[in-house]
């Protein structure tokens, strides 16, 4: 099982996370200019917008603390448990909001262009949950290791950093105590 949570796939679900909210926003202001003349407006409307852009921050803000050297001083594997726990919450509020104003009122473009974003916010809920178990078990292993922050490598090392103004340390891994 743990093999399946692995930090090593953490990389190729944030790229397929960018992705799909790439695809979200651009539906989303498609959705917006395509309105029915008697739609009714509400929050629905531009919550996808908001929930993509905050999303996009979160997830460049764990790649570029974890793959950018200069930044590595502001990672923090709780940071990132917390924040892919929040994505889950988020998400499900986008997909509850739009299925609750495709309920009241759903008409041509604007609802297709509805269903396949709440469809979209499910499939990144889902990835969330998998994102907030990866990034809990890396943090739970850092702790049990009592590394501030570990990186695995494929090399069987990791990259252990010491203090924030230190450049990191290349140690081979070692088994729990």
């Amino acid at each position: 099982m743990i093999g399946l949570f692995s930090p090593r796939y953490k990389f190729v679900i944030h790229v397929v996370q960018i992705f799909l909210i790439i695809i979200v926003l651009v539906l989303s202001v498609v959705r917006m200019f395509n309105q029915p003349a008697g739609a009714p407006r509400s929050r629905a409307n531009t919550m996808s917008l908001g929930m993509s852009a905050k999303s996009l921050v979160i997830i460049l803000y764990q790649l570029l603390t974890e793959h950018v050297q200069a930044l590595q001083r502001w990672s923090s594997l709780k940071a990132y448990a917390i924040l892919n726990a929040l994505e889950i919450v988020f998400w499900l509020a986008v997909v509850f909001l739009l299925i609750q104003a495709n309920i009241n009122f759903c008409s041509g473009l604007s609802c297709t262009l509805s269903w396949i974003i709440v469809t979209l916010g499910i499939i990144m809920s889902l990835l969330a949950v998998y994102m907030a178990i990866v990034t809990y078990l890396d943090w739970r292993n850092s702790r049990s290791r009592k590394y501030p922050t570990s990186y695995g490598m494929d090399d069987g090392t990791e990259v252990q950093s010491v203090n924030s103004y230190n450049a990191p340390i290349h140690a081979p891994r070692t088994s729990k105590p």
